[in-house]
């Protein structure tokens, strides 16, 4: 059929028009910064592994349990999201001329999710096996193998369970405008102009309709939050309950902060600043985080009452974190999911080499956050 790889076309024409919509300066950054950076984190990861390579050789618990855990979790994750990257291009609005059926589209969905899991398997099969080696660990190959198999299994696993997901456009598009449930939201959404997070969130007016989705998204918040609270309270300790509150707000945070606004040209010609529209759109998320970060630093500080300062520093921590998260998304606007995924490899990579070479190590990390702001507010300046 002449539509089979018409999925795939889009993703690649995606991408090269990414690409020559960058200057030369940024791919060089990109290929020679980010060329060096691996290289030099593929190095670290080899010292570290020759350091301790008896003791991974002979740990039963790791090969048996956690190596297989890891990859499943790793590739029932990417699964679910490549497979919803290729149903949004395969049900994209500008394709409804096209005389394709919902099975049919599904179909190419699924045809371009298990195409783009063949790089990604080989990919960690040369990973688990090259650190086998390093390690001197038997049969390299096939722990590389029987990795990318793993791998393979938890990855078809979320993308059939995805995309054999109903897609019923018209009910969804009808439910987005239908005003359903209390309108709570608005009464935390008041700053002007007040129509901006829900524009960003897709809610009618403050209004939030649920959905198994909203109750998955806060049930992982919600039970860590409970098993800290629980184990502070049962120790006497406060470290446990200001984790729990510190981990789950800034993913509270995450998941609900959306900038896709900040590429409206609507927005770059009215005469609203970049600084205000960016704090517009941080404020309603960051309300949501601190409301969550409440619970357990309540239960920290009951507690252990003379402990008063974890909670303190937890919270602290909490709007540094909020805040850095808020320019990489900011900067990554249509990628929440990359967004992420630099958030986290910085925060890894920054506190990983500071016990190397001390704090010293956050000042590059101001410097890429105040880099990415830069570069963030030129280009809803200059479009």
């Amino acid at each position: 059929m002449r539509h089979d790889r018409l999925v795939l076309i889009l993703l690649w024409r995606e991408l090269v028009a990414g690409l020559r919509a960058m200057r030369r300066r940024d791919l060089a950054w990109i290929a020679f910064g980010g060329g060096g950076l691996a290289a030099y984190a593929v190095a670290d990861v080899v010292v570290a592994l020759h350091a301790g390579a008896a003791r991974l050789r002979h740990d039963q618990l790791l090969w048996t349990l956690g190596l297989p855990l890891a990859l499943a979790v790793l590739g029932t994750a990417a699964g679910n999201a490549v497979a919803g990257l290729c149903l949004q291009r395969a049900f994209a609005p500008f394709l409804k001329a096209l005389p394709l059926a919902p099975r049919r589209r599904r179909r190419m969905a699924g045809e371009a999710t298990f195409a783009l899991a063949v790089p990604l398997g080989a990919l960690v099969a040369i990973s688990v096996g090259f650190a086998c080696a390093v390690i001197g660990k038997p049969w390299a190959p096939v722990w590389g193998l029987g990795a990318a198999i793993l791998f393979a299994l938890g990855f078809g696993t979320a993308a059939q369970w995805r995309l054999r997901r109903p897609r019923l456009l018209a009910e969804e598009a009808g439910s987005e405008t239908a005003p359903i449930g209390r309108p709570w939201l608005r009464r935390l959404d008041q700053a002007r102009p007040s129509w901006l997070s829900s524009w960003a969130w897709k809610l009618p007016g403050g209004h939030m309709r649920p959905s198994w989705k909203l109750a998955a998204a806060c049930l992982l918040p919600a039970v860590a939050a409970i098993l800290g609270a629980w184990a502070s309270l049962a120790g006497r300790t406060a470290g446990p309950a200001a984790m729990a509150g510190l981990a789950g707000g800034i993913l509270v945070f995450m998941l609900s902060l959306r900038c896709q606004p900040l590429g409206s040209p609507v927005l770059r010609t009215a005469p609203i600043s970049f600084t205000r529209v960016w704090l517009r759109l941080v404020r309603l998320p960051l309300q949501l985080s601190l409301a969550f970060f409440l619970l357990p630093a309540g239960a920290a500080l009951a507690a252990e009452p003379s402990a008063w300062a974890v909670p303190v520093a937890g919270g602290f921590w909490l709007l540094v974190l909020n805040g850095i998260y808020a320019v990489f998304g900011a900067y990554f606007l249509n990628a929440p999911f990359v967004a992420i995924l630099s958030f986290a490899g910085a925060l890894a990579y920054a506190g990983y080499e500071t016990f190397e070479y001390g704090r010293t190590v956050l000042i590059g990390l101001a410097a890429l956050v105040f880099f990415l702001w830069h570069r963030t507010r030129q280009r809803y300046r200059n479009g």
